[in-house]
């Protein structure tokens, strides 16, 4: 078994979208930075990026330019659990972000047998929305991943509220909590640290952050009037799980795959149809729409899928997208995206005060100063498509590089944006 090289200046690899992280690791696998298998990694985020592309094949896997070409900031992680790079990842979230709660899980990820898609065995509700389940012993080739979702709390978080802004930010750098005391506040379950400790251990790790930890941004917030949100919500809605069979959640998950993809489907024909060359004015005008099959030029049985409320939501959405086109840029293809996070645990939006942000910032760096150095580290600056805030996530940048240059000493750091 080749050994991992050992590097004198820590690599820092920053990209914009968090997906563009993923060839700089095979990189650093294939120059033996770091091992083939087995690696942890600790991925401090507002998200947890950990869904799949619905209709992934899992071959492509094992095919970089097409993986690279596939997936996207909510689903680049698992794939590399399923090429057995990755085995352990630890998901440190802040306080304002629920879509998984913390706990400890196993599961396999692997090729489903039935339709060679990537799919994985958790019965976790964030994968369930998605369609990505599948029972354990119909997964080939599968891989076993060990999931840990940790909340990163600051000591009196609550009395850190936004009519604190005005508070002085020196107070929270002569902050003098000693290292017992942050252990005790780091996780509701006070058992983070050592926790972290044992799953880490004295093994190669990344060290993976999204600037947007310390703030976030839903960029589906006021996208569309509220009446419009509704219409959407309505559309991608589903009855909820509640027998946690295999059988019935194997029968769950074909109906809300097809409803995603029936859906997809038409916003996609749609985007094609109407945004796909320049139209006339004449054209364009959604009074020449009087109707949903005009404005499809599709037959309605095309909709049968939806009954007369969800046709009803989708033919006002078709009216304002394009009758707000200019005013708002909103395509068809946006109003699947945003449709596709109104499940149970909608995108978080957090624009943190001054005083949160220090304070988040000064837990992350005695978090880290409970674990040994990373072998890599990873960050997205999350600002280009809207989660992180672009006018502070420079600052933000400045502020996570300096704290890995006072806690590791020199950096090697590689920006891979504009």
């Amino acid at each position: 078994m080749s050994k991992t090289k050992a590097r004198k200046n820590l690599p820092v690899h920053i990209v914009e979208p968090h997906n563009d992280v993923v060839p700089f690791l095979h990189r650093a696998i294939a120059s033996r930075l770091l091992p083939y298998s087995g690696i942890p990694m600790v991925h401090f985020d507002s998200h947890p990026d950990l869904l799949i592309p619905i209709n992934l094949e899992a071959d492509v896997v094992f095919k970089p330019q097409l993986l690279y070409e596939s997936i996207s900031i909510e689903n680049w992680l698992l794939p590399l659990t399923y090429a057995k790079h990755l085995n352990q990842v630890v998901w440190v979230k802040p306080p304002w972000a629920q879509q998984i709660q913390t706990a400890e899980q196993t599961f396999s990820i692997g090729r489903c047998t039935a339709t060679v898609k990537l799919r994985l065995s958790s019965k976790e509700n964030y994968f369930l929305t998605e369609g990505l389940f599948c029972p354990a012993q119909d997964l080939a080739d599968a891989s076993s991943v060990k999931l840990t979702v940790i909340e990163l709390l600051p000591d009196k978080w609550a009395n850190l509220n936004p009519q604190n802004n005005s508070t002085d930010i020196r107070a929270a750098e002569n902050n003098t909590e000693s290292s017992e005391e942050f252990v005790k506040t780091v996780t509701r379950k006070q058992s983070g640290i050592a926790e972290l400790q044992d799953l880490v251990g004295n093994k190669p790790y990344i060290l993976d952050v999204d600037l947007d930890f310390f703030s976030t941004a839903n960029p589906f917030k006021n996208m569309l009037r509220h009446d419009e949100e509704e219409a959407l919500r309505r559309l991608y809605h589903y009855p909820p799980v509640t027998d946690f069979s295999d059988e019935n959640i194997v029968a769950f998950t074909k109906r809300r795959e097809t409803q995603l993809n029936q859906l997809e489907n038409v916003f996609s024909h749609l985007e094609t149809k109407w945004f796909g060359d320049k139209l006339s004015d004449t054209e364009s005008t959604p009074q020449s729409c009087s109707s949903l099959a005009v404005f499809t030029g599709q037959n309605l049985e095309q909709f049968s899928f939806l009954d007369s409320q969800q046709q009803a939501d989708l033919h006002l959405l078709c009216r304002s997208c394009l009758e707000y086109r200019e005013e708002r840029n909103v395509t068809f293809i946006m109003l699947h995206f945003f449709g596709c996070t109104l499940d149970d645990t909608e995108l978080p939006h957090h624009i943190s005060t001054s005083e949160q942000v220090r304070a988040l910032q000064t837990s992350f760096k005695n978090l880290l100063e409970h674990l040994p150095k990373p072998t890599i580290v990873t960050i997205a600056r999350s600002s280009d498509d809207g989660y992180c805030p672009k006018d502070v996530v420079d600052q933000y940048q400045i502020d996570i590089l300096n704290i890995l240059e006072e806690l590791y000493g020199p950096l090697q750091i590689n920006k891979h944006y504009e």
